[in-house]
């Protein structure tokens, strides 16, 4: 017998040095990507010592005040460069942490998993190769559309392009209606 399987791409750990935890907020801070990473760094340190949070409570300004900012995405160092859930990884959970995903976790759509194809979301992987760039691109879907359409590697893409690309990604962040 023949068994036929698919196996998708973890858009939110899908390899090449990137990663993804936008649905967690890991981009809703007032600070320069760099500082956001030494945060994630040292919670990523602190590990299970950590204060829990509510997904309500924020620990720096907000670059958006009604969106979630979760304290618990971080950086592991077992995996530098990697934003994940610290809380993911703890052994007993106990019911207020398993309340916490089923309130936040499950409540986000992320249009990456419908929208993208796993060749798709490979390319902006190794086209990006991080955390920060990765997330905006694959949340801007028809970016990722229009780069596979003209560029049949990421090694191909120009690099007066792709820092264009950044930066009108990262504008289209700060742009409140995300137009």
């Amino acid at each position: 017998m023949i068994e036929y399987y698919t196996t998708r791409v973890n858009r939110c750990r899908p390899g090449h040095g990137a990663s993804c935890a936008f649905c967690c907020g890991s981009h809703n801070y007032t600070m320069p990507p760099g500082e956001i990473e030494d945060v994630f760094i040292e919670r990523g340190r602190e590990g299970r010592g950590r204060a829990r949070l509510h997904q309500d409570e924020s620990c720096a300004e907000k670059l958006f005040h009604d969106a979630i900012q979760c304290s618990h995405v971080g950086i592991d160092p077992s995996e530098p460069g990697l934003v994940c859930c610290l809380l993911y990884g703890e052994d007993d959970r106990g019911g207020g942490v398993e309340s916490f995903f089923n309130g936040t976790c499950k409540n986000f759509y992320c249009p990456a998993w419908d929208d993208l194809t796993d060749r798709q979301v490979i390319f902006a992987a190794r086209l990006m190769g991080d955390w920060y760039y990765y997330s905006l691109l694959i949340n801007d879907i028809q970016s990722v559309h229009d780069l596979c359409a003209s560029h049949d590697r990421p090694e191909d893409v120009p690099p007066d392009e792709l820092d264009e690309l950044k930066e009108r990604l990262v504008e289209r962040l700060m742009d409140e209606d995300g137009k």
